[in-house]
């Protein structure tokens, strides 16, 4: 099979277009509208504050549930969802009814992260969001790894369940639930399976089943 080659020429410029005057006024033309509409877009920091979108990737928060506690259960997907290995859990015990951990320390290092925001997509309790700050200047390294109790804000509320499927925990922290379709309505939230649902777990088939 052939090659087919064609051929570009350069377009031949008319002497009016080889004096080159007519571009150069046109493009000072140019700088002069913007000189004589010139408006100031310089925000004065750090006394004025730049108005940021809704979705701007800043330094992570850790909202607070109910009771003004860590909603983190260590459950470490965040550390393995994170590309540049940024994020450092030690899990501990927890006292808590429902939730059998805790992070006991939970780091993300600056340094390394790269606000990709995979840490909070994997995060399966809403304990990890996105924040509004972006001043991360420190004087050494060690300032540039935040702690959890830099992260953790009170005043950040979710209303997402604690974990994503204890009903015990919503029955036994909240009130009686007296009526079914209330219960109903709580069990769809924690994703607990009811009765509508096949009696059939997938991740742990019969004993009876053979491979």
């Amino acid at each position: 099979m052939a090659i087919k080659i064609k051929v570009l020429k350069h377009p031949e410029l008319t002497w009016y277009e080889k004096l080159y005057f007519p571009q150069i006024l046109g493009g000072l033309l140019i700088t002069l509208k913007h000189l004589i509409r010139f408006k100031p877009i310089t925000v004065q920091y750090p006394e004025e504050v730049k108005e940021l979108p809704e979705r701007y990737r800043g330094i992570h928060v850790m909202p607070g549930d109910d009771e003004g506690e860590i909603r983190c259960v260590a459950c470490k997907l965040c550390e393995v969802a994170c590309p540049t290995q940024a994020i450092s859990i030690v899990a501990e015990p927890a006292d808590d009814y429902g939730i059998e951990r805790r992070p006991k320390v939970y780091n993300i290092d600056f340094m390394r992260c790269v606000f990709c925001g995979f840490c909070v997509e994997a995060c399966p309790c809403d304990a990890l969001r996105m924040g509004m700050k972006y001043e991360l200047a420190s004087y050494n390294r060690a300032g540039l790894v935040h702690t959890k109790e830099v992260f953790f804000d009170p005043n950040v509320k979710s209303h997402a369940p604690r974990d994503n499927a204890n009903f015990l925990y919503e029955m036994g922290k909240g009130e009686n639930l007296d009526n079914p379709e209330e219960v109903d309505k709580v069990k769809e939230l924690t994703g607990t399976y009811t009765e509508s649902h096949s009696d059939i777990n997938p991740f742990h088939p019969p004993n009876n089943t053979n491979f």
